[in-house]
């Protein structure tokens, strides 16, 4: 544990730089990072000065105001995966050495944890006196309750403390949704704020998806059920793939687009199927979130089946933002968000999903209405300005400070930038 310690700068007016914690890879196109980019991009907007400190893997993006700093690898780890491995948390370890570093040399009028660093913030930040908001993407002992280990009476019992601990000693907890519910349970007391993110506006032009559709090798006429995100299992990609072959055998003019997968995950996603439904799927490596909008625009349903989760997808918001008839599994992970008006719901088996595909084609004119209804929720409820309001009143709160004039908006969308920009901390 490290031993309390002055900070190098003090200063009497609270400062304007905030550190963002976050135990992931940066940036990579998946849910955590695409959402600390807009985390970023917004209290750069605000006038707040931001240091984030990653993993030291993913490439530099350049969000105006921000610093990357990285921990130290002194094991060579070049990859990790979503959800526990060994190799996140030696790199935890290294990344709690760097984050006391920062916090006591520099001046932070707040720190923004994401996930097992709110851990690591309970217990550093009390020590300089340095509010901090826990980011809680996911409910970490809930997540952990299938693992060999930490699935254990004893291990729960520890996370479970670690947890209260965090969410006790947070000036403000931050949530995706479906979570607030297990936060009130866990501490009544804590603040509890739920994530408003934008969802992804940008539109494709029609010669752009005809040219995809055509690479793709995608029939005119052809009903395109798509799926976009990564391959982990909590994702059922195997509930999927079990009810389109189902649902093919009922409309042939079906076809099954995935984007998102590894090399190994591709072989192992096209090996579940028979030669003849084999050619009715297009499993396709992940893309950067630009490009995203022409396979969206191409679908003519989005799918996303969660039914073990109870955080919202972030891919839902721009499922709904692109107007496609949604189907999804019914439970917490989308019915904060997703109801009978806004999505084609089903049950957690293959039989349900199946239905539920075939009468998105079946009912053309609610799946119009249902499109149209999401699309008009999320940019009601759901857009930049809305995001904006919420990290300047979460900050603002917390700091005591009102944001400085708001820089002119621009796309939130990471763009490579040299390698100069970040740094990496010393391993202490």
């Amino acid at each position: 544990m490290p031993q309390q310690c002055p900070r190098t700068h003090v200063t009497s007016v609270r400062s304007r730089r905030v550190l963002v914690v976050t135990p992931q890879p940066f940036y990579q196109a998946r849910g955590t990072p695409i959402a600390l980019v807009n985390t970023c991009h917004a209290l750069g907007q605000l006038g707040y000065e931001v240091d984030l400190l990653a993993f030291p893997i993913g490439h530099d993006a350049f969000i105006p105001g921000v610093k990357i700093h990285r921990c130290a690898n002194p094991f060579g780890i070049r990859a990790v995966p979503i959800g526990f491995s060994a190799g996140k948390a030696l790199l935890d370890l290294t990344l709690a050495r760097s984050f006391w570093h920062l916090l006591r040399t520099r001046n932070y009028g707040a720190v923004h944890a994401v996930e097992e660093a709110a851990y690591l913030a309970a217990l550093l930040c009390p020590r300089l006196g340095t509010p901090f908001v826990y980011d809680m993407a996911s409910a970490i002992p809930v997540e952990l309750r299938r693992h060999r280990l930490f699935g254990a009476a004893l291990a729960q019992r520890a996370l479970g403390a670690i947890e209260r601990l965090a969410l006790r000693r947070a000036s403000q907890v931050v949530c995706s949704m479906g979570l607030v519910e297990h936060v009130r349970a866990v501490a009544p007391q804590v603040s509890c704020t739920e994530w408003r993110f934008p969802p992804l506006t940008d539109t494709a032009e029609e010669a752009a998806v005809q040219q995809l559709r055509g690479e793709l090798e995608i029939p005119a006429g052809a009903h395109v059920v798509a799926y976009t995100g990564n391959f982990a299992a909590y994702q059922r990609l195997d509930l999927l793939f079990e009810a389109f072959t189902g649902a093919l055998a009922v409309d042939p003019k079906l076809m099954l687009v995935c984007v998102g997968a590894s090399a190994e995950a591709r072989a192992a996603a096209l090996a579940q199927f028979e030669p003849q439904v084999r050619t009715r799927v297009r499993i396709l490596s992940p893309e950067s979130r630009d490009r995203m909008p022409k396979y969206l625009a191409m679908a003519d349903c989005l799918i996303s089946l969660r039914p073990s989760s109870d955080n919202l997808p972030l891919k839902v918001l721009d499922y709904m933002a692109a107007g496609r008839p949604i189907v999804a599994t019914r439970g917490r992970a989308h019915e904060p968000l997703l109801n009978g008006e806004r999505a084609f719901l089903c049950e957690a088996h293959a039989e349900s999903v199946k239905q539920a595909i075939l009468e998105v084609f079946s009912s053309p004119q609610r799946a119009r209405e249902v499109a149209s209804a999401a699309r008009a929720h999320a940019l009601q409820h759901y857009g930049w300005d809305r995001f904006m309001q919420l990290i300047e009143g979460l900050y603002g709160g917390i700091m005591g400070l009102r944001p400085r004039q708001r820089l002119p908006n621009s796309s939130v969308s990471p763009a490579p930038h040299p390698a100069s920009c970040s740094s990496t901390l010393p391993h202490r």
